[in-house]
């Protein structure tokens, strides 16, 4: 089969979070099964074709700020290289709806939508419920620097959120990582159910996690390590966590807590996210390690100084970190809400807490602190799981499936289409 992947993120130019993890996993994936695949995405520094690991990659200039052009811009670069190969099929994500331009100019060319997590979404996750006290200091701080108050920035709207329902709703066949993503964009986007079919992210464990000690060497020792991995802003349960920190502190004083990851805007712009939780939790400072953004082949390293990992998240599609977590055989405190509950399989491989309850991230970790054994027990049934239900033979075949639904539906369509005329 001949498969074209489209998307604006793809290593290593445009590494920027799970989409382009997604994508360039899949392309090798179906490359080892035999397929022809080649991807066209861009970068903020070059434009041109190369080959990479035996896949052709075709990259257009544009910068990050640009990223909404990407979608048509692409076209052109898609269609010349179609005409040379003649692809069967091609996908891309609902964000941006990055595959609107092709589908306009090659209507007759089988597509899949792949769902991340749409704009709408992720603003509805980052919205900032100001409490009082946080009006009461932004309106003094503005006082006192002789201005008027700024209101707290809301969710916006924007075209493009209209544009990722219209081009996902018209594909041949939609995908989605997790049957949590699939369900809540059905209700909320009236996806059509029997075009929604649930195709896990392949994931290829590097071998530094999976030969990481279950237990590390200095888990009884006096000081154990807790760690979240992603970007520090509204959506991941940052805060929670950081309300939850005195609690733990307060039955395991010595505990580091380290946050891995680019800092957000905190509550109260223009004051970043570590800035505002250092200040929130000065009384702890010293029990606070805060890494900045770290590369993926850093992670490993990371986890090898863990003892156990909490994400928290209010809203999770596919996370990626908590894979990587798994594979490396770490006990697990994680969100029951979207599909980090799909792959901690119901508590089995980690501990399951509700979003926005800090006491239950307080009593989860507290927990695993005092039983080493439960900590063991969690991660080599969580690496197990890692290696047996997200293995690329595995999501290889569900992926393929996919693909030869989409041709059907297309000729299908077309065939109808026909006799209507």
């Amino acid at each position: 089969m001949k498969i074209a992947l489209v998307s604006y993120e793809y290593p290593p130019d445009t590494s920027y979070g799970g989409i382009s993890t997604y994508v360039y996993q899949a392309a090798h994936m179906l490359v080892k099964a035999g397929h022809l695949v080649e991807v066209f995405t861009a970068s903020p520094t070059r434009t041109g074709s190369c080959q990479e690991s035996g896949i052709n990659v075709h990259r257009i200039c544009l910068h990050r700020k640009q990223r909404l052009r990407f979608g048509n811009e692409i076209t052109s670069t898609f269609i010349d290289r179609h005409r040379q190969i003649g692809f069967d099929i091609f996908e891309g994500p609902e964000i941006g709806a990055e595959t609107r331009g092709i589908a306009q100019h090659l209507p007759t060319l089988p597509r899949v939508v792949k769902l991340h997590t749409p704009q709408c979404l992720i603003n509805q996750l980052n919205q900032i419920k100001p409490t009082l006290k946080m009006r009461f200091r932004r309106n003094i701080g503005a006082f006192r620097r002789r201005q008027w108050p700024k209101p707290f920035p809301q969710p916006h709207y924007d075209r493009e959120q209209d544009l990722e329902r219209y081009y996902t709703l018209s594909a041949d066949e939609i995908t989605t990582p997790s049957k949590a993503l699939g369900d809540l964009l059905i209700d909320r986007w009236q996806l059509p159910p029997h075009r929604v079919f649930t195709v896990p992210n392949p994931y290829v464990p590097s071998a530094e996690l999976l030969n990481l000690p279950v237990l590390r060497s200095s888990l009884n020792s006096d000081r154990k390590v807790v760690t979240f991995v992603g970007r520090l802003e509204q959506r991941k349960g940052i805060l929670d966590l950081a309300l939850a920190i005195p609690q733990i502190l307060r039955h395991f004083p010595p505990v580091t807590f380290r946050f891995v990851g680019a800092t957000d805007l905190s509550p109260e712009p223009p004051e970043t996210m570590q800035s505002y939780l250092e200040r929130r939790l000065r009384s702890h400072r010293t029990s606070l390690d805060f890494t900045g953004p770290v590369s993926l082949e850093s992670i490993p390293e990371i986890l090898a100084k863990t003892d156990i990992c909490v994400f928290p998240s209010h809203w999770e599609n596919f996370p990626n970190v908590c894979l990587e977590a798994m594979a490396a055989g770490k006990a697990i405190v994680g969100s029951n809400a979207g599909g980090m509950a799909e792959m901690l399989c119901d508590g089995k491989t980690g501990i399951l807490i509700t979003p926005h309850q800090p006491q239950q991230i307080a009593q989860a970790v507290i927990h695993l602190l005092k039983d080493n054994s439960l900590c063991a027990q969690l991660g080599a049934a969580a690496r197990e799981r890692v290696c047996t239900e997200y293995n690329t033979d595995k999501i290889s075949a569900l992926q393929i499936a996919s693909y030869e639904r989409a041709i059907q539906s297309k000729q299908r369509r077309q065939s109808k289409d026909r006799c209507v005329a």
